[in-house]
């Protein structure tokens, strides 16, 4: 018996009968039917099959939105400190149109963490700028009094940020909604020829 491979019982069950039989399928090397070129159905039932497809939008990848959200606040912040003491109207800008480009940029599915993340990272570049400039100032009991006050000085550019990443996210979803959709299907002959 050196040689021979054993049956499984699929192999002896036979066939089944509660399936129902596949439709013919045409092949490619006989060309189409009706005196049509070998590819020219085919040609047609995709240009069908990506009507119906939305097109999706190419977005950049994570890191340069991250880089965005969270660079240009700390690029202001540090302009404000090398102009004088505390973050001031430049963290703000930087906070605000770091936060709007990351919202711009970002995937449909990242719309949600730029919005939740934008208070966060606006208050941690404003904590982190801060301390940087001056971590002497901040020991003991004056690094909780710095940083009530660093709350409070980052709150309304924390609500600018959020509210500015709300807007780019309108305007985008207002934007994708008025492009002209994919061209119809062709006219004529059915997909089935």
């Amino acid at each position: 018996m050196a040689g021979q491979r054993a049956r499984t019982p699929y192999q002896d069950a036979g066939t089944r009968t509660e399936d129902r039989p596949v439709p013919a399928q045409r092949s490619r090397a006989g060309g189409a039917p009706g005196g049509e070129p070998v590819g020219a159905h085919e040609g047609r039932s995709q240009r069908a099959g990506a009507s119906r497809r939305r097109p999706q939008n190419r977005r950049v990848g994570p890191l340069p939105v991250v880089l965005t959200a969270v660079g240009l606040p700390l690029l202001g912040g540090i302009a404000d400190e090398l102009g004088g003491p505390g973050v001031g109207i430049l963290f703000a800008l930087g906070a605000v149109l770091g936060t709007g480009a990351a919202a711009a940029l970002c995937t449909r599915a990242g719309r949600w963490w730029v919005v939740s993340a934008a208070p966060i990272v606006v208050l941690a570049g404003a904590c982190a700028v801060e301390y940087a400039a001056d971590p002497d100032k901040y020991q003991g009991k004056a690094l909780g009094t710095g940083a009530l006050r660093w709350v409070v000085g980052a709150f309304p550019v924390m609500a600018a940020a959020v509210a500015a990443a709300l807007l780019a996210i309108g305007v985008r979803t207002v934007l994708d909604r008025r492009r002209p959709g994919p061209p119809a299907a062709p006219t004529g002959r059915s997909r089935r020829g």
